[in-house]
């Protein structure tokens, strides 16, 4: 499956697609399950592809090599997946607050010692008071403990801005 990495719900690119490609971490070639793209995506564009057949399920960035048609079912390259993992934050729930989405898609650097900084592929949705706890998800390593689970901002984060934020993990290692 290929989603678009702009942070809107539902915004497909791709439904379901085979590939004969076995390791996300080479160039692959996509084609659709159907008579087309139902979305029109440019060349150069940053999508999120979901691997349905790897263990958890997880998620890499990949860029587009081509430009989608949604009239033909025209097979498209996507190059070698991104080295940073896609990650999505959700805020904690507290007692005056549910819990809800502060970023769809963005870029985890690696773990050092407990930090994190995240890159947003798009806008932050929430402001975030420096020490928020907030809950990441990092979806291309979806089992691996110490890049999942709750964190602490380091700085506040305003809503709408396209800002990275360090996150503190509050627990490290696991």
């Amino acid at each position: 499956m290929v989603s678009l990495a702009d942070g809107k719900t539902g915004n497909n690119a791709l439904g379901y697609c085979m590939s004969t490609a076995r390791d996300p971490n080479r160039t692959i070639v996509l084609r659709p399950i159907g008579q087309a793209w139902p979305k029109r995506v440019f060349k150069g564009i940053r999508v999120a592809v979901k691997w349905l057949k790897l263990p958890g399920q997880p998620e890499f960035l990949h860029v587009l090599d081509g430009e989608t048609s949604t009239t033909m079912a025209l097979p498209r390259r996507l190059q070698q997946r991104a080295a940073a993992d896609l990650v999505a934050v959700r805020t904690v729930r507290t007692l005056h607050y549910p819990a809800d989405i502060a970023l769809y898609y963005g870029t985890a650097s690696a773990l050092a010692g407990n930090m994190m900084t995240v890159s947003p592929l798009s806008r932050w949705l929430r402001d975030l008071p420096a020490g928020a706890a907030v809950q990441l998800l990092n979806l291309s390593a979806p089992d691996n403990v110490p890049k999942n689970g709750r964190f602490g901002t380091q700085a506040s984060i305003a809503k709408n801005s396209s800002a990275s934020a360090r996150l503190l993990k509050d627990s490290p290692g696991g």
